[in-house]
This record gives C-alpha cells, sequence and structure tokens, in this order.
C-alpha cells in the first residue's frame, strides 16, 4: 500500500463550489430549528436536530497501532502507541422519537480526549477532544448540501405525516436512494460495521473511516434481528444487557482516497470500492464490560451538556464537502435551540471523567 499514489487534501478542485451556499445553510438552519420545535411540542424537551434517541453510552480506550507506515501515520494516528479514552453515543439517525422496531439507519458519536495537535477551533483547543460521527451504512442518501436542503424541507413539511413523507419522497428521481436507508439490517448495534460516510482530510491525504466489530461474541450478534414482535426499546435493553458481561472491541480503519473519478470527496452518495480501495486499521477501540450502558444520569448529562461537532477538532482531520461544510453551523445552531428550550449550557468536555 505504501507505494500508491494517494490523493493530498490540499489538491485544487476537490469539490465544486455550490451556488448560493451560505444561503442554503441558512435554511437548513432554520429547517432544524423548526424541526426541534415540532418535538419540543410533543415532548417538552429540546433535543438534537438529528440523531434524536440515545440507544445507550459508554466509555472506553482508544489505542493507536505502533509502527504505522507513514501513509496511515497522520494526523491524530501519527502517535504510534498511544492511548486515549473515548465515549461513545449509540443513536437512531431520524429527528423524532422513533420506536427501535421500525427499520432505518443507526448511528454513534465518539468523543476522543487528551488530543494534541492544531485544532480549527477554540471550542477543540480548550477542550482538547475531537470528534467522530459513524452510521451503519457506507453512504448517505443527503448526497450533498442541496440534497439535503430539498430533504429537510420535505422532513420538515411532514414531520408529523410519515406517508405523506413518503409519497414526496417517491416522486423524487433518486427515490430508490431516499429509501435505501429502511433496507438496512434492523440487527444488534454492537455488530455493524459502522461507516464516517463522507470524507475527511487524514493528514497529508484524505479518508473516510469506519469502526469494524472485532470479537466473535459481536459477529454472532449479527442474528439477534429485530422483529414486529421485539421491544420498543429493543436496542437499548441489547446494549445494557451486553455490556453487563461483554467487552466490545473495534477496529478503527480508514479508506485512503486514490481515484478522483471513482471516490468522489463531494457526493456522500457515491461508495468507495472497499475490494479496490480496502480499509487499513490504524487504531484499535474497547470498550469494557461492567458499565450500566443505559444510566439516567448518564443519558441526561450526554444529551442535555454534551456536543459534538467534527469541526471542533483537528484541523489534520477537517471534514470534506459541502455536506460537511454545512454540519460546521448547523450542529452550533442545534446546540443553541437545545440550549434555550432546555434552559440549560452545553459545555466544552475536556475529561471522560465528568461524565457521569
Amino acid at each position: 500500500m505504501a507505494d500508491k499514489n494517494f490523493i493530498r487534501y490540499d489538491t485544487p478542485d476537490l469539490t465544486p463550489e455550490i451556488p448560493d451556499e451560505s444561503q442554503k445553510i441558512q435554511a437548513l438552519h432554520d429547517l432544524i430549528n423548526s424541526v426541534q420545535q415540532k418535538n419540543f411540542a410533543h415532548h417538552r424537551h429540546g433535543f438534537r436536530g438529528t440523531h434524536v434517541k440515545t440507544q445507550g453510552i459508554v466509555k472506553g480506550r482508544l489505542t493507536i497501532l505502533p509502527d504505522l507506515p507513514n501513509h496511515l501515520s497522520q494526523g491524530l494516528f501519527a502517535n504510534g502507541g498511544r492511548e486515549h479514552d473515548v465515549a461513545i453515543r449509540f443513536a437512531n439517525e431520524p429527528s423524532f422519537l422513533q420506536e427501535d422496531r421500525a427499520p432505518g439507519p443507526r448511528g454513534c458519536g465518539m468523543k476522543v480526549f487528551d488530543v494534541e495537535g492544531d485544532f480549527m477551533e477554540p471550542e477543540g483547543a480548550q477542550s482538547r477532544t475531537h470528534d467522530f460521527t459513524f452510521n451503519n451504512a457506507p453512504v448517505l442518501e443527503l448526497r450533498d448540501l442541496p440534497t439535503c436542503l430539498e430533504i429537510f424541507q420535505l422532513r420538515e413539511k411532514y414531520f408529523d405525516d410519515g406517508p405523506g413523507l413518503e409519497a414526496a419522497l417517491k416522486k423524487r428521481k433518486d427515490s430508490d436512494l431516499q429509501f435505501a436507508p429502511k433496507s438496512l439490517p434492523n440487527q444488534h448495534f454492537l455488530s455493524y460495521v459502522m461507516y464516517s460516510q463522507s470524507a475527511f482530510r487524514y493528514g497529508d491525504y484524505i479518508a473516510k473511516y469506519a469502526l469494524f466489530p472485532t470479537t466473535q461474541t459481536q459477529k454472532e450478534l449479527e442474528s439477534f434481528q429485530i422483529t414486529d414482535t421485539s421491544d420498543r426499546e429493543q436496542h437499548s435493553m441489547w446494549l445494557e444487557d451486553y455490556f453487563e458481561n461483554h467487552d466490545a472491541e473495534f477496529d478503527f480503519r480508514v479508506q485512503l482516497l486514490e481515484n478522483l473519478d471513482e471516490q468522489s470527496v463531494e457526493d456522500c452518495s457515491q461508495e468507495w470500492d472497499q475490494d479496490k480501495y480496502p480499509f487499513q486499521t490504524v487504531a484499535r477501540v474497547v470498550l469494557p464490560k461492567g458499565q450500566d450502558a443505559f444510566d439516567a444520569k448518564r443519558r441526561v448529562f450526554w444529551e442535555d451538556r454534551m456536543k459534538l461537532n467534527p469541526w471542533y477538532g483537528l484541523d489534520a482531520h477537517r471534514p470534506l464537502g459541502s455536506a460537511n461544510r454545512l454540519r460546521r453551523s448547523l450542529y452550533q445552531r442545534s446546540v443553541a435551540k437545545r440550549n434555550e428550550l432546555n434552559a440549560s449550557q452545553a459545555e466544552a468536555i475536556g475529561f471522560v471523567e465528568q461524565i457521569p
């Protein structure tokens, strides 16, 4: 792999200019805040704009592999052998409190502590953390900024009308793509491969990243499928039960950009061929047993006082593409609305011990 010609992060014209980008981003700010207000009307509580439903929260350690070759020894992962505390929240993707029996995308956010380097925002420099986000599909149907705006206009309009939203999505030329998340397997969270979906700077290069489960126990969890007779809170129940008795282990792997014709940075709906452009392991993540994955204090603390934003982290892992540029300010607006609705204040958490 070391002799391959990986594309540098500073290559010109990696992504196209988006006409009226700032106006589109402002429109999405308003839509996300409207969705949050609609949720508040239902529950009298302010939630995030997406990934609303917490399924479980756990702590662990990320260990960077020693003696990585130069193309992998980049950014955070240049410190071979270094260990970092991490905290991970597992959540459903939708903007509402969806029962677990409903098929759809699942995600997780991982905060890495005690990080060194050049940060993109003062928030990251203050907490010395870097955030990674994942979903259980390698592609994102919200392929770019214009598509994000179109889909969230429909989601906000039909917030309380599932059949209406489905009918509107069926009229789109990319309807197959928009309905793809519903075909994802509804199985145990700890058996999923979790993907970044979008591209990020990886030191000198560009990569997508993923968490691959590695224990035999986790691989056997693929058979744990949610059905119509399962509990509506099945995912949380499974995570609670698992972490009472078992460690969870993952490879943190990166898939480097080699061919701009086949690996789009802008279009998040284009999968990078994993056989042709394989993922390579750069770190291990271990989440130890003996912790309550649905502890009430931990859940409330994370939902009301925690914030994750990849744009607060290291410049060496800068998010790329228009969908990621949107996230920079959209996450900030989402947090501000949550603070307003809950009369609370999200914090720059700098130590894993601050999380209950």
